[in-house]
This record gives C-alpha cells, structure tokens and sequence, in this order.
C-alpha cells in the first residue's frame, strides 16, 4: 500500500526542520507520488533554555512531547536526532529506520580574536552543557592545541545550533563544542527554505579557528549524525514502506553504540562517549568515559578481530619491531628547494603524513588547513604552534574526511621523495630516504609491523625470505601497497590500527 499523505513531525528549531525536510527528500526518491504534510511542536526541553540536559529530570526531554502526538495519531512519523532519544522509547512506537548517517564527530571552535588572552593566561573557557565532552575534551585541549593551556573551564549552554553560536560569538567565552553533523546540515541547508542560515553562520564560522575532534580521543554521542524515524508499532504499511530506505549498516552500529551506553545505566548525565564506524576492514568501536562510581575507562579495537593474535604462542624474538628503536630505517634529509613552495601556499588543505614531513622551523600560512595522518603527528605539531584542523585517525588519506561544508580548498599532500601514488595526487616532496644499514638478524622473524610500505619494500628486496610470515600494518595507504606487493602473499597481511595495538597483542600472547 502506497500512502496518498503523509504527516511528518519535528521539533521546531531550523535544524530540526532541515532533517525532517531531509528525510522527505529521500522518501519522494522512492516515492515521488506521496504528499508530505510537515508539522512542528516544541518540546519541554525547547522551552526550557535555562537548566543543563545533564540535570533535566526525564531524559526524553525533546522526544516525549513529539511521541504523545504520534501515539494520539496527529502524525504518521517524527524524525528525531539518535542522540536525543532515551534507551526505552515504549512499546506503543519504534525506531523503524535510519538514513545515511552524517559525521559523528564533534567540532570545537576557538575565537581567533581571543588567542592572545587565551596564551597570556594559560587558561582557556569552553562553552559546553555535555558531561562527555567535558571529559574526553580537558585533555585534547591542553594536548593537542598549539599553546600552552594550563587550566580548561566548562561553561554551560543552551539553546539550537544557531543560537548557541550567537551567544558564543557574543560572549566572553572562548571555545565552543558541537556536533559537526549539525553544522553540516546547516551549511548544506536548501537555500530555497532556509535562505539565511548560510549567511548568518558562515560570518560566525570564519571568526573561529576549528578543528575536527576525532573519535579516537572524544567518541561520540550513541546515534550523534544519525536520524531516527519513529512511526507507530503497529504500523505495518508505512513500516514497509520505510524499510526501503533504511540503511542497516548505520542501524546496527546505532544500536550497537546505545547497547554499549546501556552498560553504564544510559542518559545524558553520563560521562561515555561510543563510537562504531563501518570501514573496509570491519567495525572499529571507540569508547571512553567514566562509570558513575568514577572508574575511568578507554577503548579502540577493531570490533570482534578475527585476525586475533593474542591467542597464538608467540616468542619475543620472533618479532620485528620489539622495540620502535629498533624501525629505523632511513634517514630523512630534508629538500631545501621545497620550503620557498611551502611559505608561499595560500588556501591549500595540507596533508601531513608524519611531523618530518613539514621541515622544522617551517613557516605555513594561517589560510591553509593542515590535516595530519594520526595524534602523533598532530601533538608534535602542536607544540611547534602549528593549528592542526584534523586528523585521518590512522585510517588513511582514503578515509572519508568530510569538511567539504567547512572548505573547498584544493588538496595538497607533503611526503618523500619518493612515495607512491596515492589519492592526493598533488604532491610536495619535502624530504628524501636515505637507507639506513639493516643491523638486525630480521630474517630470523616471524611476526612484523610495518609502519610505511618504503620500509616493507626495503627490507623484503634484502630478505625475500619473509614474504610468507606474518605482517601487520595500518589499515592506509601502506595496506594498500604492501598488499600489492605482496600479491598472493597477501593472505599472511593484516591490519591493526596501530604498532602499540599490535604489540600490547604480541604481550598478551607471550603472557
């Protein structure tokens, strides 16, 4: 049964009306014949702008009020954001889909005009009501941005999207946190319905120095990006119809994530953040916070591994690094040409493959965004004062990097000499190898990490003995090109998102 009507129901603010108008485009794909009713209505947690969610009595505080219209049938569907429903939504309604979910991660902004205050006083303000991100962000501040904090203070905030990034502009304040999903879909927001939006924020955006929080730090809310398409239980027709535009994928890591919250005793209050992302090699779940008895925990695995070495009987000489002293394979010798290109790039997206490939004392204009391949990277290149935007997480330049909403500028990567071709194909060669002697009895080993295919591909030209044991690696571009090396080998080849992963595995195996 096709619907000739259907009435779709959300909260009042704009991003709450842009997702439902999203959600509306993507059934009229499927379904151009049905005729789409869009209703709003303020919930208790709209109302109340003065009270933390953290300390809201009903964690339903902006879906409960929608629900009661659904179940008294004054509409068909209410699209929520993942992140605001409670762990039991009743029996009388379900969650019956979800769309493509948007970015999980969260966004800080810091005032440009603030940064001299914030370096005189080793202190810094951040506007934020979430317990979770007050948790996980403390350190990330005083880590990984490019001056000397001391001291980071939380300050709460309500309100939408909009008007919390009013007050921020407005205020004494100097950070601000939210979900980067929400400033996407503003920024991407139909200027046909919302011809504002775009021109109200942007002004504010461009105000702000910003980076991309990644999960691996600062795991997200259970469902943050995601929406939820709640519809009656016992609403079969429309449930079959919206099972056409479900995304499983997403709605299993949903579910996944809300199971992990629902350990700890679920709601807003909680200081837990859990994060599943669908990649090429399987789930990786994040997950850090602390439990309500104040015992802190963190966590980043490939979900259910089935590449588990732990359970092998392994000898500590039958590895290769034992140590990262020991990786040493190359020197890096700077190419001096390069640091006149380098000065002179205006408006790039800069690609940072590890801290050598930016020459020391470098100088990198303020308009360029850097991207850097993993943390490492980043913390080292914060404390030479450099703004790091971003981070790959060690997933690789082909993971999705998603700030098209936040830039458009042209992708440029800096690397040695010679790299192999990879995804940026715009390339500054700041550094060449220089091949170190192998002092090692590498032949003898069994089990290998490898943190760049330059390496894999110089060592196994010297010991072709070792094709055929067992290699681990990240899961970018140097998968990519060991596995091509490898070519029918490649079944001995398997990823661990980092050499410390790798080798807390080999431990436990040798324990």
């Amino acid at each position: 049964m096709i619907f000739e009507n259907i009435n779709v129901l959300s909260r009042k603010s704009d991003l709450a009306v842009i997702q439902a108008h999203e959600f509306g485009r993507v059934l009229l794909s499927k379904y151009p014949s049905i005729n789409i009713n869009f209703k709003t209505k303020s919930t208790s947690g709209d109302k109340d702008l003065q009270t933390p969610l953290s300390e809201m009595p009903n964690e339903g505080v902006f879906t409960d009020d929608l629900r009661d219209d659904l179940i008294k049938k004054n509409c068909d569907i209410i699209i929520h954001s993942w992140k605001d429903l409670p762990l039991d939504v009743g029996s009388e309604t379900e969650i019956a889909i979800t769309l493509n979910r948007a970015d999980e991660r969260d966004l800080l902004f810091i005032k440009k005009n603030n940064i001299d205050k914030i370096k005189n006083e080793r202190s810094i303000f951040i506007l934020s009501s979430s317990p979770r991100r007050k948790y996980n962000l403390e350190n990330f501040i005083t880590d990984f941005l490019p001056f000397q904090i001391q001291k980071v203070h939380f300050q709460n905030i309500r309100g939408n999207i909009l008007t919390r990034f009013k007050k921020f502009i407005e205020s004494d304040s100097d950070g601000f946190v939210v979900a980067k999903a929400a400033i996407d879909r503003l920024l991407n927001a139909d200027l046909k319905l919302f011809p504002e939006i775009k021109k109200t924020l942007l002004p504010k955006i461009n105000k702000c120095y910003w980076n991309v929080v990644p999960l691996s730090v600062n795991p997200s809310s259970p469902g943050q990006g995601a929406l939820a398409i709640e519809i009656r239980s016992n609403d079969n027709n429309l449930k079959k119809i919206l099972l056409e535009l479900n995304n499983k994928e997403d709605y299993e890591n949903i579910i996944l994530e809300r199971g992990e919250l629902q350990k700890y005793g679920g709601g807003c209050h909680q200081k837990i953040g859990v994060s599943f992302q669908s990649t090429h090699f399987g789930k990786i779940k994040s997950s850090k916070g602390e439990t309500d008895k104040g015992i802190p925990f963190q966590e980043r695995i490939i979900y259910k591994n089935s590449n588990d070495i732990s359970s092998q009987q392994i000898s500590l000489n039958e590895i290769f690094p034992e140590n990262l002293s020991d990786y040493s394979f190359f020197k890096r010798n700077v190419i001096e040409s390069c640091k006149k290109e380098l000065t002179a790039l205006r408006n790039k997206c800069i690609w940072i493959s590890r801290q050598s490939a930016l020459p020391l004392n470098q100088e990198i204009h303020s308009s360029n965004v850097i991207w850097v391949s993993g943390l490492e990277t980043w913390k080292k290149l914060a404390e030479r004062g450099i703004w790091v935007n971003g981070t790959s997480d060690g997933l690789g330049e082909d993971s999705d990097l998603n700030i098209e909403t936040l830039t458009t500028n042209q992708w440029i990567k800096l690397t040695h000499l010679d790299a192999p071709p990879s995804k940026i194909r715009h390339v500054i060669a700041t550094y060449q190898l220089e091949e170190n002697e192998i002092s090692l009895n590498i032949a003898n080993k069994k089990y290998f990490y490898w943190m760049s295919s330059s390496a894999f591909k110089y060592v196994i030209d010297r010991h072709p003995n070792i094709r055929d044991k067992i290699h681990f690696c990240g899961p970018g571009n140097t998968y990519k090109e060991i596995k091509n090396i490898l070519a029918d080998d490649s079944k001995n080849l398997f990823i661990e998102l980092s050499y410390n992963d790798w080798k807390n595995k080999i431990l436990q195996a040798i324990d």
